[in-house]
């Protein structure tokens, strides 16, 4: 290996790396594990710059397999990179968003998809759901249920949270005693129901002309009915599993005339792996 392949392979892992850091969906495995991924990183791309550095800046050009593996790592680094712009690109939004209170208390929750571009937020491919979140929460070892896939609610950490209104408005749409669907359970039946029922039990609120609808919820948790005003805070449901749903976690999303409407939470505009530390 010479300097040059060392340096072209190091970006190309580094580009990788950030791309996992952008995408990555940590909750699976911890949350403390985004951040110590990049810290790893950095050391090993030090440590191993120490060891070639009295190598020569180029290898053998006519050594076909060095040329080959220059070129590897050129259109692979490349392509990660493209992919680190479109998850960068999800950072930023056009228009002027809604300005919502966080809907959860008394816990670290974790946004599982967020932002604007699909790599980070598969949402964003349907209009209305644009802006759309999925959000779950964390326990102390940064990971959002007890098991990598487990089959039961209660194993969620987020699985009975109280969903607050985020804003003052009216309810337009109330729905309650859709039945709970199984973690993880995608048989073809179960896969019909699901499309049918897609917000499963749920609330939408009007409320700074927007629609915001809060989806997934316990069947008998919802709160409120169509046509009752609501302030900012007041309960409405409970974090579930019903509707077209893998697993408990609340969707959230603004829509206003058929397309979907930036939502911020205390001016933040999550994205995927933000965090929001809620009393």
């Amino acid at each position: 290996m010479s300097r040059r392949s060392w340096l072209l392979y190091t970006v190309m892992v580094g580009l990788f790396t950030i791309y996992l850091f952008f995408i990555g969906h940590w909750d699976f495995f911890s949350y403390y594990l985004r951040i110590m991924v990049m810290v790893l990183f950095f050391i090993m791309a030090l440590r191993s710059y120490f060891k070639v550095k009295h190598l020569p800046r180029r290898g053998p050009r006519k050594r076909w397999r060095y040329r080959l593996s220059l070129l590897l790592y050129t259109v692979l680094s490349a392509y990660f990179g493209l992919a680190v712009l479109a998850a960068w690109s999800g950072y930023f939004y056009d228009g002027k968003p809604v300005r919502l209170q966080f809907p959860l208390k008394d816990g670290v929750y974790y946004t599982g998809h967020g932002g604007n571009a699909t790599v980070i937020n598969y949402h964003n491919a349907y209009p209305p759901q644009a802006f759309a979140l999925d959000i779950v929460r964390l326990n102390r070892f940064g990971t959002r249920a007890a098991g990598l896939a487990p089959d039961e609610w209660e194993r969620f950490v987020i699985y009975g949270d109280v969903i607050y209104s985020p804003c003052t408005g009216k309810v337009t749409e109330a729905k309650d005693g859709l039945k709970q669907m199984v973690p993880f359970e995608m048989g073809e039946k179960t896969q019909e129901y699901r499309k049918k029922h897609a917000a499963g039990n749920h609330v939408i609120i009007r409320c700074q002309g927007v629609d915001i609808l809060m989806a997934h919820m316990i069947p008998g948790s919802v709160a409120v009915k169509k046509g009752e005003p609501v302030e900012v805070g007041d309960p409405i449901g409970k974090v579930g599993n019903s509707g077209n749903t893998s697993e408990p976690h609340l969707h959230i999303h603004a829509e206003r005339d058929g397309k979907g409407v930036p939502m911020t939470f205390e001016d933040r505009f999550l994205k995927r792996n933000s965090l929001m530390f809620s009393e």
